[in-house]
């Protein structure tokens, strides 16, 4: 119970600054009252009333305060403000509760200092007062602690939304994936057994990225692009042909989380998967005015249109990636469709650092810094 009652008790600064407040308070009372009952005029003959009064009002707002302060916190885990009922319940009781309180304090005074009187006027306006300070008092607390929990809400809904769309992966990759395992299970268990821990890491990934912040580095995205290009070289075997030309001091910037594979896979899914020849499928990355240019292009039949609108209707990948951007940079963000691919323009945020190529990178697409061509394993 003494657990529970210290923990309930404000810091040492909050509670100096809550001191200082209250006595603020006290000071500016106790001079409207000096003023309408005696006159600031008469203060340098009877400033000790002046000090009586900031002395009995401090102690009236200390008990007041502390009153309306445990009412409120049993009002609000009693009767949430659910409904005009409750709002009203909270007003009235407060309401009492400061009346309560007034009455309590002038008592403590009287039996502190028997010499204590003050006639009705005075204390009908001290009443008022305090009734009204507690009143605005109250109902900025109640706005506070309801603005709180609007943006409590606000960012538990934006999250949940983050992570919806983080999770999302095309059914129709993992049934590819996983008959192109089944066909190299006997001829090519090797292979069948890089292209599981290929398909395992992607996913480990998007886990981990469905728990994070929801922002990664250019670096780890490419990685996890790059993990699923494997998957699908072992589907496409050698037409899918891949080219990267990332500047190493570019891929420590943050992104969004699970931005680069769905632009990947749709222009495999529009690029090779679209046509019987060859396809090469290329990602590049550049700074620019601030920005950074990413852009996924394939040499398939390319699009229709260039409008984005289009696009957008014809599956959920470009639209999550579209509605990513948006949660994270608003406006600032761009996706534009060009006629053979896809093109974002993403506001920095953060400064380059020189990483070294990962072995991801190295196991997925060779040695070649600028230009890896994905062929088809002996």
């Amino acid at each position: 119970m003494l657990t529970a009652i210290r923990n309930a008790l404000p810091g040492p600064r909050r509670l100096a600054r809550q001191a200082g407040l209250l006595l603020g308070i006290s000071v500016l009372i106790g001079a409207f009252l000096f003023h309408v009952w005696t006159g600031l005029g008469q203060l340098s003959e009877r400033w000790p009333t002046l000090l009586w009064n900031v002395y009995f009002t401090l102690v009236h707002a200390t008990i007041i305060v502390a009153s309306v302060k445990a009412a409120m916190s049993v009002l609000r885990a009693s009767v949430p403000l659910q409904s005009r009922r409750a709002v009203a319940l909270h007003v009235g009781t407060l309401s009492v509760v400061t009346v309560v309180a007034f009455g309590t304090a002038t008592g403590l005074c009287k039996a502190l200092h028997p010499g204590f009187d003050l006639s009705w006027q005075v204390l009908l306006t001290s009443a008022t007062t305090a009734s009204a300070a507690t009143l605005i008092w109250s109902a900025f607390s109640y706005m506070s602690a309801f603005y709180q929990r609007l943006r409590e809400a606000e960012a538990a809904r934006y999250e949940a939304r983050l992570s919806a769309l983080r999770a999302q992966i095309n059914p129709h990759f993992l049934f590819n994936a996983f008959n192109s395992i089944a066909a190299l299970v006997r001829t090519r268990p090797g292979e069948a057994e890089a292209v599981v821990e290929d398909l395992s890491d992607l996913f480990r990934y998007a886990l981990r990225a469905s728990k994070d912040g929801g922002t990664a580095t250019l670096g780890d995205e490419l990685e996890a692009a790059c993990r699923y290009l494997s998957v699908e070289k072992a589907r496409y075997r050698g037409r899918l042909t891949v080219e990267i030309c990332v500047p190493e001091q570019l891929q420590p910037l943050p992104i969004p989380s699970m931005t680069l594979q769905p632009l990947v896979e749709n222009a495999v899914q529009h690029g090779v998967g679209e046509t019987q020849g060859d396809c090469t499928v290329s990602v590049t990355a550049e700074r620019a005015d601030g920005t950074l240019l990413l852009r996924v292009l394939d040499t398939g039949p390319g699009f229709d249109s260039t409008d984005l609108g289009d696009a957008l209707g014809e599956g959920s990948g470009l639209a999550n990636v579209r509605e990513r951007l948006e949660l994270f940079f608003g406006e600032a963000a761009q996706m534009r469709l060009l006629p053979q691919g896809i093109e974002l323009q993403i506001p920095l945020r953060g400064t380059a650092e020189t990483r070294p190529r990962s072995a991801v990178e190295e196991h997925a697409f060779g040695s070649d810094e600028h230009a890896f061509g994905m062929t088809e394993a002996e």
